[in-house]
């Protein structure tokens, strides 16, 4: 499982008005994800879930106020007409590292139940990421390119049409200029996600070496780039910018309407971010 809980905390991040509903199941949702993947022993079960416990508070303490800020910022480029692609790669870059940041908070409590993983285990992990493996790539293929495109674009317009409450004609357009320039990297990805695992589960093997399992759990985790082509962080960054010029064209068509949808759900969720933390904080 390359990202166990970032997935679920995204997803909560964005569901707008159910965000507080959502944080409060979140303990749940990821020991019902952790369990899909791995069958702890009654030990390991119990630092899991005070290493959850643990990172539960500190994050409802520190890190939600640090989405909020950003969300914030954003939103203020947004209102303002000031958004660049340079902001827009900032706000990507921002929050790649709040990605950073929670896997320096859990690892010093994750390394133990990692290493003291069974060969058994290990091989049940691998084997569910090997099956979240082919079943990604059973989604894609088959597909021409003209299929891929016009999922593509449903995807998005479903997106943008819930945070802007419909979708004009001419950001349609936009949406599908943008699947159209779009660099190809289905295949590049597919392939960093195949090396990713190799490697993960070359770690695992080679976790009775605490200092190297470590290390090679940091690169893994933390500059996954490093597994990348050259190509592929190229086409990546390029599409970055891409969309980020995306979000400025959409942005210039916004009626007043939109704008007012679009306000109230970035607000609603901020107000949702901040209550959390305060919450938590009382």
């Amino acid at each position: 499982m390359k990202k166990p809980l970032i997935p679920i905390i995204l997803v909560i991040f964005l569901a707008g008005c159910s965000t507080k509903f959502s944080y409060f199941f979140l303990d749940w949702a990821i020991e019902w994800r952790v369990e899909e993947y791995v069958t702890l022993d009654t030990k390991q079960q119990a630092q899991f879930d005070e290493l959850l416990d643990k990172f539960l508070i500190w994050h409802q303490q520190e890190e939600l106020l640090r989405y909020s800020a950003q969300l914030q910022a954003l939103s203020t480029s947004v209102n303002q007409q000031t958004l660049t692609t340079e902001i827009w790669q900032q706000q990507v870059t921002g929050a790649k590292a709040h990605w950073f940041r929670i896997f320096d908070f859990v690892l010093p409590d994750l390394l133990p139940i990692l290493t003291s993983l069974s060969d058994q285990q290990v091989k049940e992990f691998i084997k569910q990421l090997n099956t979240d493996n082919t079943e990604l790539n059973s989604k894609y293929a088959g597909k021409t390119q003209l299929q891929l495109l016009e999922d593509a674009n449903e995807r998005m317009v479903d997106r943008t049409d819930d945070w802007l409450g419909n979708v004009t004609s001419e950001q349609r357009q936009l949406i599908k200029l943008f699947n159209a320039q779009r660099l190809a990297t289905l295949d590049m990805w597919l392939e960093y996600r195949l090396e990713w695992l190799r490697q993960f589960e070359s770690a695992l093997s080679q976790r009775s070496d605490h200092q190297l399992f470590e290390q090679r759990m940091r690169l893994l985790m933390t500059q996954p780039d490093e597994l990348k082509s050259e190509i592929y962080q190229e086409n990546a960054n390029e599409n970055t910018r891409l969309f980020g010029q995306l979000m400025i064209d959409i942005n210039n068509s916004l009626s007043d309407k939109q704008r007012r949808h679009l306000n109230k759900k970035v607000a609603e969720l901020i107000v949702d971010l901040n209550e959390l933390s305060a919450d938590m904080n009382e």
